[in-house]
């Protein structure tokens, strides 16, 4: 019985229609992919407020915007509830999309009150404005209410 729907044809609506073309989807930018995959420990997404009370240590996804800061690698991140994070161990080569303060969601561990250790950065895809800053920080606020926290803690 399961192997006869397995078996089947996929339904007219699913399959390919002659004339259709495919469509070019942009990816994100992503920076640090291997690094990001291998820490222990999945980040929580967090804005300025919710960064602050976080640990020192703690897994961490912050979006915002980066601008280049007078030292080196390190950058500002301006979140999107209007804080800056000062962001090190940026890699000099960012991607002109990064480094021309396109939205990104920096991912790293708590370095201190205002100072986040980059693991890896995530530009989001498309010609600005892309993200809603607001909307994003709205959505972040959502995810740390107690009635919506389990939805979004993960299960590793």
């Amino acid at each position: 019985c399961v192997l006869r729907f397995l078996r089947r044809p996929a339904p007219h609506f699913l399959s390919r229609r002659p004339g259709m073309a495919a469509m070019d989807v942009e990816g994100p930018a992503v920076i640090g992919m291997e690094q990001m995959a291998a820490m222990p420990h999945v980040a929580r997404r967090v804005n300025f407020k919710l960064f602050q009370q976080a640990e020192v240590g703690a897994a961490v996804r912050v979006g915002g915007r980066l601008s280049a800061s007078g030292s080196g690698k390190d950058r500002v991140l301006t979140t999107t509830d209007g804080g800056s994070l000062e962001v090190s161990e940026v890699d000099g080569s960012l991607p002109p999309e990064v480094a021309g303060g396109a939205f990104v969601e920096v991912v790293g561990t708590k370095a201190g009150d205002g100072a986040l250790r980059t693991t890896g950065i995530v530009a989001m895809p498309g010609k600005e404005p892309m993200v809603d800053a607001e909307l994003w920080d709205e959505a972040v606020k959502l995810m740390e209410l107690p009635q919506f926290r389990d939805l979004f803690t993960p299960l590793v």
